[in-house]
Formats: C-alpha cells, structure tokens, sequence
C-alpha cells in the first residue's frame, strides 16, 4: 500500500479481493470531509492471484496520478493510460 497526498485529497494505492482474485485499486478522499472514499479500479481491472501482485501494480498506477480534480476524479499524467 502507498499513500499520495495531493492538495484536497489523499489517494491510496490497495488490493481487494475479486471473484477468486485481488484487483488493483486506488481510494481517493477528500481530506477536510467525512465522505466516503472512492476506489478506482486500475490495471485495465486485471485480476490477480496474489494480493502482492495487484498492490505491486496499484502502487505502480498511483505513482502516474499527477492531481486529483476538484470533484475526486484521477488527473494522470499524459500517456499514463
């Protein structure tokens, strides 16, 4: 797991458990708000068999996210996709 804090937010690169897998993903919360994160799928919503791999490949997505937008959306930087 890593953690990026951005100006209004703070993202966090996981695996969770999916079907009989793990799926990388990336929760995004506002920082001054009681609101629940929002997770994101990424790796092209692969599946993994360890919770190592999709963690691995969820913390190598988060390191691309330059910003979070104002309404929680991922900013990637430009040919990260």
């Amino acid at each position: 797991m890593a953690r990026k804090h951005f100006e209004n937010y703070e993202a966090i690169s996981s695996a969770v458990p999916a079907d009989e897998g793990f799926e990388a993903v990336i929760a995004v919360k506002r920082r001054d708000s009681d609101e629940n994160a929002q997770v994101f799928k990424v790796a092209n919503g692969r599946h993994y068999d360890l919770a190592s791999e999709a963690d691995v490949a969820a913390e190598a997505a988060l390191t691309k996210v330059k910003e979070v937008s104002d309404v929680g959306e991922l900013i990637w930087e430009e040919n990260a996709i």
